[in-house]
């Protein structure tokens, strides 16, 4: 039996949200689609919902088959609507918000693009952007736009994608829709490069290089994303923050306040997670974490007493036996006692 957490709110009679957990054999169901209709058997109360939502913060299909849920999340699932402040019923919501980011593209619609518009919802709830920037224009316009000015070139649309909430503060999807995240990516590449604008680079992770750590042993190290398989062996010592939000670096130039939100949310996640220190996996989130960390205190109103960051090819150095010049030029006081 697998333990399956599932969203519940009926705006009409609660006042709290709450997950309830059924324990289900997962091989049983061909999908989401087919467990609903069984929760619904054994729980009158649920309303079964089709379309889209949230696994392990993940948006799918509720006809994606279970056997893939199940080889990407494992044996425990927690299904959530696509947006939980918006939701009405279980997993239905108001999506008054996404119908509204289409508002100013309607002119240049017909009504098979305004269905066009309606398929690209996963899009637009996958997207964190919206959650820290209101005025932002939506993944979903931005796929729409796609579509319209490849077919015709529209100097209002451009207008529309390339101002300042638009395009420039988008950020790719890759870890947030269980597939479709490359076409997203593909549009916003293609209005980048109409605006003359650069690619975000790619920063090098050397996680790969790490060979040991026994020097680190009592030390609980804070890392944003997911562990790789060569360090499975120092798990203990490392706390997954499995963050699916950018660290903040590429958004600097245009929107300064949205980085450090996201940066600032990152850093104070790793304070609260009980470790001693963050570790950078590039000099982007060195300089996003360290260098800015008087900032990113501001922001959220809170000190950052006793925390630090590591960049990867210290905490190398470090575990080889070396002591860095370069850890006292970090804005965080590194302490290894």
């Amino acid at each position: 039996m697998q333990r399956v957490e599932i969203f519940r709110f009926d705006a009409k009679r609660d006042v709290l949200a709450y997950f309830k957990p059924y324990f289900l054999e997962i091989s049983d169901f061909a999908n989401l689609n087919e467990l609903f209709a069984h929760v619904k058997s054994i729980d009158p109360y649920f309303s079964p919902f089709e379309g889209f939502v949230k696994v392990n913060g993940v948006v799918v299909s509720t006809a994606q088959p279970l056997a893939n849920l199940a080889q990407k999340f494992g044996s425990e699932l927690c299904i959530a609507p696509l947006d939980e402040k918006r939701a009405v019923l279980d997993l239905a919501i108001n999506d008054d918000d996404f119908w509204a980011k289409f508002e100013p593209f309607a002119s240049f619609c017909k009504r098979a693009d305004k269905e066009l518009y309606a398929s690209f919802k996963p899009y637009f709830y996958a997207d964190f952007v919206r959650e820290y920037e209101p005025n932002f224009i939506g993944a979903a316009a931005i796929m729409l736009a796609h579509h319209l000015y490849k077919n015709e070139k529209n100097d209002e649309i451009l207008k529309l994608v390339g101002a300042k909430n638009g395009v420039l503060i988008a950020c790719e999807l890759n870890d947030l829709l269980f597939e479709g995240s490359e076409k997203y990516t593909e549009a916003i590449d293609f209005f980048k490069e109409i605006l003359g604008i650069k690619a975000a680079q790619k920063h090098e992770n050397e996680l790969e290089k790490i060979e040991k750590l026994s020097k680190f042993k009592e030390f609980k190290i804070a890392i944003k994303d997911k562990l790789p398989a060569n360090l499975s062996d120092f798990r203990a010592n490392f706390i997954e923050l499995d963050l699916k939000i950018p660290c903040g670096y590429d958004l600097l130039k245009v929107d300064e306040e949205l980085a450090c939100k996201l940066a600032s949310d990152t850093i104070f996640a790793a304070f609260d997670s009980g470790a001693d220190f963050l570790l950078a996996l590039n000099e982007a989130q060195f300089y996003m974490f360290d260098a800015l960390s008087a900032k990113l205190s501001k922001i959220c109103g809170r000190d950052l007493d006793g925390f630090y960051i590591l960049r990867q090819s210290e905490l190398i150095a470090l575990a080889n036996g070396d002591t860095p010049q370069s850890l006292s030029e970090h804005r965080l006081k590194v302490r290894l006692v």
